[in-house]
């Protein structure tokens, strides 16, 4: 048999000890956001959700690309992966709050969840990506640095 061919790049692997620098990674790109909003806690507590889904999201589909054989071999996919998630959370997360605010208001008044209609949702949806996607950027920047090292080729 012959040797097996080196790889060119080696994949990402994860900072040592993981079990440090994954929370820590995860710490600092959740936590800048809401340290945005320290005077507003109900925007701060928004802040920590998203982005605490936009991680769940994104680690999920890295872990099935990593568990697939794809280990991500430049901090770029990874940094694709939170972009994605934080795509989807961003534009979900109009409808979502729509339906909450009309659960809210139909509990109080049965008249009052009329005002909150699927076109509301629609019209904050460009806005909740123009602000959820440079938060993203920025954390899953944050998070490819603190979180992953390159391998050893």
């Amino acid at each position: 048999m012959s040797a097996p061919i080196p790889q060119r790049i080696a994949p990402l692997t994860w900072r040592k000890p993981a079990f440090i620098w994954t929370p820590v990674a995860l710490a600092a790109a959740v936590g800048w956001p809401a340290a945005l909003f320290l005077d507003e806690p109900s925007l701060q507590r928004l802040a920590l959700v998203a982005g605490m889904a936009v991680f769940a999201l994104a680690l999920v589909t890295l872990g099935i690309s990593w568990a697939l054989g794809h280990a991500p071999r430049a901090r770029r996919v990874v940094i694709v992966h939170v972009l994605l998630a934080g795509a989807l959370i961003a534009a979900l997360a109009p409808f979502v709050l729509t339906e909450l605010l009309a659960a809210v208001a139909s509990y109080e008044d049965s008249a009052a969840a009329a005002s909150f209609s699927p076109e509301m949702a629609f019209a904050m949806a460009p806005l909740a990506l123009i602000i959820g996607l440079p938060m993203t950027l920025i954390s899953a920047l944050v998070f490819a640095w603190l979180a992953l090292k390159r391998g050893e080729t």
